[in-house]
């Protein structure tokens, strides 16, 4: 299964706040810059973020944004849910295809769907950044900045 970037994006930007320590503010910027992401596009992105409450944004000189709640609360399978407006992989009856009614594509395809979102569902957002030295070295953030996982 493909996801568009905009939930890509989305769960980079989560990967970035999870390994900030503390409390501490990131900016849009700062996400757009490390990930070489439209400014624009992560906005758009935060705001989502924002409005499903898997981040906090802070407004004013010194705001930013940072997680909503802890990584360990932060399932895979709903931040994809959450993002992907579509998660039907072919919809026969929107495309008119002549084997709308008799083809078993559909079917098996919703099953697949369904096994890859449970997969996802047995993850959070702390197993996918369990190794907070390796994710900040790779993203070119500085050692004694990194959050150490509890």
């Amino acid at each position: 299964m493909q996801l568009t970037r905009f939930t890509d994006y989305a769960l980079r930007t989560l990967t970035f706040l999870a390994i900030q320590p503390g409390d501490r503010l990131s900016t849009i910027t700062e996400v757009a810059d490390t990930f070489a992401i439209s400014r624009n596009h992560v906005v758009k992105i935060v705001h989502q973020l924002g409005i499903k409450g898997y981040i906090e944004t802070v407004r004013g000189k010194h705001g930013g944004i940072r997680l909503g709640r802890a990584a360990v609360s932060i399932n895979l399978r709903d931040v994809v849910m959450d993002m992907e407006h579509v998660l039907c992989p072919v919809d026969c009856k929107r495309e008119n295809c002549r084997l709308s009614g008799g083809c078993r594509i559909q079917g098996i395809l919703r099953r697949a769907m369904h096994a890859f979102l449970e997969v996802l569902g047995e993850y959070t957002l702390a197993d996918a950044v369990r190794d907070p030295t390796r994710l900040c070295h790779l993203l070119g953030i500085e050692q004694d900045n990194i959050l150490t996982m509890a």
